[in-house]
């Protein structure tokens, strides 16, 4: 796996060994996701990357102009600080080693132009995670949250409404990207 755009582009990220412990976005759909996000800009912006793995959402945030990035992963912190060495990023890192409701509420306070969450497929984790997000208002105006989910388990966008918009959906196979737009204040 490896970085497929901007300044870090062609560097080979690390991967736990062993056994299959993360699930990485698979580089076309990385890319898919990049190229629909440079529409709109990534430029100096604050990313989240939630169930980060191997760190390749948020580092590909970085390589394409995002400013910083904060990674939550209980598991593969140490693969996510030396992916960041490995393209140059280590000082627009963050890593959070705990839990994601817990890191979430550590967060309280910042906002975020972009939040990537991969939470394990079959768990029933998409919307609890997206109501977590929510409620400690970590969303910047406007702000972007990427779900990948399988094609079984969909957001269910009527517990979020009056907060977010659906932006965009794209199937690739088995995986579904889901774009939601948030709203800062309820029903604006």
């Amino acid at each position: 796996m490896r970085i497929v755009g901007g300044k870090a582009k062609g560097t080979i990220l690390l991967s736990p060994a062993g056994k299959n412990t993360t699930r990485p976005t698979l580089g076309r759909v990385r890319e898919s996701i990049f190229n629909v996000l440079a529409n709109v800009g990534l430029e100096e912006a604050k990313v989240l990357d939630i169930f980060a793995g191997t760190g390749a959402m948020g580092l590909e945030a970085l390589s394409r102009g995002a400013a910083e990035a904060v990674f939550i992963d209980r598991t593969t912190s140490d693969i996510i600080r030396k992916n960041a060495e490995r393209c140059h990023m280590s000082g627009q890192v963050k890593v959070i080693v705990r839990d994601v409701t817990p890191a979430l509420k550590l967060l309280g306070g910042k906002s975020f132009d972009y939040i990537f969450m991969d939470p394990p497929y079959r768990k029933g984790y998409i919307n609890e995670i997206l109501k977590e997000i929510l409620s400690c208002g970590i969303c910047s105006d406007d702000a972007i949250i990427v779900a990948e989910h399988s094609v079984s388990e969909a957001p269910d966008l009527s517990l979020f409404e009056d907060r977010l918009d659906l932006w965009k959906e794209k199937k690739s196979g088995a995986i579904v990207v889901t774009y939601l737009r948030c709203r800062t204040t309820e029903g604006v």
